[in-house]
């Protein structure tokens, strides 16, 4: 495989990471300003966001999942960052499934983040090497 083929792929799947789990965890977020609770309307959207993003999987396991052919060609940090924050979703979860203000405003934060990250990570073309 050609280099240029590689970047092609690697950048197809950055591209495809952004979609499948960047631009559908922050749905919601992007539609409650930073700081602010979102209504009771939004907050079943919000738990499908981190923990049934997909129907069935967290968003945590399909980033895991998603993330498999980038982790394996390039050591990048923001695939690092992102794991982190998915993972402290997780553990946050209870709270934020209680309706916690603190905890759904760090999910809502942690939301954001990982779009972010992600869409950088994809701008890049799927990272450095």
């Amino acid at each position: 495989m050609s280099p240029d083929v590689a970047n092609d792929d690697l950048a197809a799947h950055a591209r495809r990471l952004l979609h499948d789990v960047g631009k559908y965890i922050a749905r919601t977020a992007r539609n409650v300003a930073e700081g602010q609770l979102p209504p009771d309307v939004l907050r079943p959207l919000l738990l499908q966001d981190l923990y049934a993003l997909d129907g069935t999987h967290k968003a945590s396991a399909l980033f895991h999942e998603r993330a498999l052919p980038l982790r394996a060609v390039r050591d990048d940090a923001r695939l690092d960052r992102v794991e982190a924050l998915l993972a402290r979703a997780d553990a946050i979860e209870a709270d934020v499934r209680a309706g916690e203000d603190h905890a759904v405003l760090e999910a809502l934060a942690i939301c954001r983040e990982v779009e972010s990250t992600l869409r950088a990570l994809a701008a890049d073309g799927g990272g450095e090497a």
